[in-house]
């Protein structure tokens, strides 16, 4: 399995360090055949632990798997987009479905919820840590307490401090992260609402959802170069709707 196909099957595991790591090496050319984990972290500026996990959870047995991949196959396998398909259409396209499903969409229930927690724990993984991290901050700036931890273990221990009143919201492409799953079940067994902010409709994540937001399914084009276009207009949604909702609030004044 070469380099990319194992980012793409195992990338939600790694943190957001340990992506920007991997989005580095793909840019680096010339490697040395006798790359070492010492020499790659003095590289990249990180820790030998942090390579040696990436390496880890990106179901490498061995870092010299992990290097043969790098330096002959990181390539391999990589689908590109069809030139004779225009890249505005394609977007125009997948935007309008975006937009069409958040057009028939009431979340005005769950912003209720969010509005009135006591907290609310923003879980996400891979990618979508950055679209996550925007909107804890957005959330932050309308005074809503905001939990965003960055490592998946600091995302279980707080989950199980999650009572009734606090709110539960998840940015997930495929909704079957085994991680974030184990995190809902404990919010849910803690009694939090939940939603869930996702591409597929139906999916073990949706199962635990209370309120479920739907975007059109982005192309896999072999590199994981899709910026998450479509969670961004979720989340611009959702704080629009809100600022809509609860302009007057006392919460705001």
């Amino acid at each position: 399995m070469s380099l990319i196909k194992n980012f793409q099957e195992f990338g939600n595991q790694l943190t957001e360090l340990e992506v920007e790591c991997f989005h580095k090496l793909l840019s680096f050319q010339n490697l040395q055949p006798n790359l070492t984990i010492s020499s790659l972290s003095e590289t990249l500026n990180v820790s030998t632990t942090t390579i040696f996990r990436m390496v880890k959870k990106l179901n490498y047995k061995t870092f010299m798997d992990f290097r043969y991949d790098l330096l002959y196959h990181r390539r391999d396998q990589y689908e590109l987009t069809s030139k004779c398909e225009n890249t505005c259409d394609s977007i125009e396209k997948e935007i309008k479905d975006t937009m069409s499903m958040l057009r028939h969409l009431d979340i005005s229930q769950a912003i209720d919820d969010i509005v009135h927690a006591k907290s609310v724990l923003i879980c996400s993984s891979g990618m979508n840590k950055y679209v996550a991290k925007i909107l804890a901050v957005k959330l932050s700036l309308f005074g809503i307490r905001t939990i965003y931890p960055d490592d998946s273990w600091f995302l279980y221990l707080e989950a199980n401090n999650l009572t009734t009143q606090d709110f539960v919201i998840v940015i997930s492409r495929g909704g079957e992260t085994k991680d974030i799953i184990d995190v809902m079940k404990i919010a849910k067994m803690n009694g939090c609402k939940m939603l869930l902010i996702s591409e597929q409709i139906h999916s073990s994540m949706s199962k635990l959802s209370d309120y479920t937001m739907n975007v059109s399914v982005s192309k896999d084009e072999g590199y994981d170069i899709d910026s998450r276009l479509h969670m961004h207009l979720a989340i611009e949604y959702l704080l629009r709707e809100l600022v809509n909702q609860h302009l007057y609030s006392k919460k705001y004044l």
